[in-house]
């Protein structure tokens, strides 16, 4: 049974209360995107807070929304350690995304966190063997033909940005799959030496 007044849940609400701020109040908005020239000047906070900017309120809504029921299913599965993984995977993904995309001048968003915890449930269920490996392979086949989809312009956005200077990210996607595959994988295989 899930507590209604938890840490979690409450620490849950913060963060998207910040994510809010960060995507409808102009100055923290600015601050907060993932840009390349900013983080290159010493601002690395925006490792973690381009997480958290969003393009208009229809990408905060459905980022949030997958977020939350991505956080409780992983808590479902007795995971506790979210936090914790949040903080290095957002790092991990943000650095390796504008490694991986020379390109990119700004990032904002919680789709590639949310593929990560995404990748991390699916490991976790494998891991839990019986019926729940089935469906974390299942939930992986179904994330990457979605993803596939999406890259290669074969499906709609599911969100609308307040510019069509805005384009989505796909390798976040991918690279957020791929992170929350191995991450969870490396500190389970340290915990056992």
């Amino acid at each position: 049974m899930v507590k209604l007044f938890n840490h979690d849940w409450v620490s849950l609400a913060l963060l998207l209360g910040l994510a809010a701020l960060a995507t409808f109040v102009p100055e923290f908005h600015s601050w907060g995107i993932l840009d390349r020239d900013a983080l290159a000047a010493g601002e690395v906070w925006r490792l973690w807070a381009g997480h958290l900017a969003h393009f208009s309120a229809s990408h905060l809504f459905v980022d949030a929304l997958v977020f939350t029921l991505l956080a409780g299913a992983l808590h479902r599965t007795g995971e506790h350690a979210l936090g914790r993984g949040l903080v290095v995977g957002g790092a991990v993904l943000s650095v390796s995304l504008l490694a991986c995309d020379a390109l990119l001048a700004r990032y904002g968003g919680l789709s590639g966190l949310n593929s990560l915890m995404l990748g991390w449930l699916v490991t976790r269920w494998f891991h839990a063997g019986g019926r729940q490996r089935g469906l974390g392979v299942a939930l992986l086949v179904v994330a990457v033909g979605k993803f596939t989809l999406d890259s290669v312009g074969l499906s709609r956005p599911g969100v609308e940005f307040d510019s069509v200077a805005v384009v989505p990210s796909h390798l976040s996607h991918w690279l957020g799959l791929f992170w929350g595959l191995v991450l969870p994988a490396s500190a389970q295989a340290k915990s056992k030496r």
